[in-house]
């Protein structure tokens, strides 16, 4: 993790400094986003138990084994990913990963005192966290790229009137409409992230037909600016990024933890 030292340091100066809450201004902004594979069948799950879940406390391994009740699989990728998170923020804490503690907003959204605002996806194979090195509220989402069941219904209840006829102008010219639906989908739900609320039924309020033209589009919501960006995780997945305030902060690629595991089939 070499190459990500410098950057985690800048922001344990801002702590040095007496700026408990990671500051609310910082000179140059920046996103940083961390990445890690997940199992995606459970003949792969034998490579999972490498990882150390001695970072998870009690309550989260009482979710896991419920969670395993119903599949082993999904049991092991949350796993994974949950200590992946605690792993990754304890470094921009300087805490164990076990005493990160967590806290809830009002629309369920996980946050830190003291920390620096983040946010975690995960979907198939793949797990993402976005962390920010100012104030500024983010979201961020993932999702593996699959042909939908009942494409139209969704395109109907979650897409703007322009939108949809954006889709079917793109279907015409060739492109994959699965593929364009995603890329809506993921940045409706990274918007939704940011604003730290339950607007799932704002979804068609939302236009997001110059974010996808111009890959970063200014949003506006009750008053909040936001900004959103798609990232580029391989073909097999759509991800984007959203965060507020005019301008999108730098975006910062991060190494994984050497001691975390890779799958086979990321980014393909």
């Amino acid at each position: 993790m070499d190459s990500s030292t410098g950057t985690i340091n800048s922001f344990l100066a801002m702590k040095e400094q007496g700026n408990d809450a990671f500051a609310s201004v910082v000179e140059d902004p920046e996103v940083h986003i961390w990445t890690q594979a997940l199992p995606r069948r459970e003949d792969q799950l034998q490579t999972a138990d490498a990882v150390d879940s001695g970072a998870l406390t009690m309550e989260e391994h009482e979710r896991m084994s419920k969670i395993s009740r119903n599949s082993l699989l999904k049991a092991h990728c949350w796993m994974i990913s949950r200590t992946f998170l605690r792993r990754v923020l304890a470094q921009y804490m300087q805490l164990q990963a076990r005493d990160i503690l967590f806290e809830y907003g009002t629309g369920g959204k996980p946050y830190l005192v003291g920390g620096p605002q983040f946010s975690l996806s995960h979907t198939n194979g793949l797990c993402v966290l976005a962390i920010a090195s100012s104030n500024n509220e983010l979201g961020v989402d993932v999702e593996w790229v699959r042909p939908l069941l009942r494409e139209q219904a969704i395109i109907q209840r979650f897409l703007t009137e322009e939108e949809r006829d954006y889709v079917l102008e793109a279907v015409c010219s060739g492109e994959d409409s699965s593929f364009l639906l995603w890329k809506f989908l993921t940045g409706k739900e990274a918007w939704i992230k940011a604003s730290g609320q339950s607007l799932c039924g704002q979804w068609r309020n939302l236009n997001m037909v110059q974010a996808i033209k111009n890959h970063e589009h200014l949003l506006e919501w009750a008053g909040q600016k936001y900004v959103l960006q798609s990232l580029k995780m391989g073909k097999s997945y759509s991800a984007s990024l959203c965060v507020t305030g005019r301008e999108m902060p730098l975006i910062r690629w991060m190494n994984v933890d050497n001691h975390m595991r890779s799958y086979e089939g990321i980014g393909n």
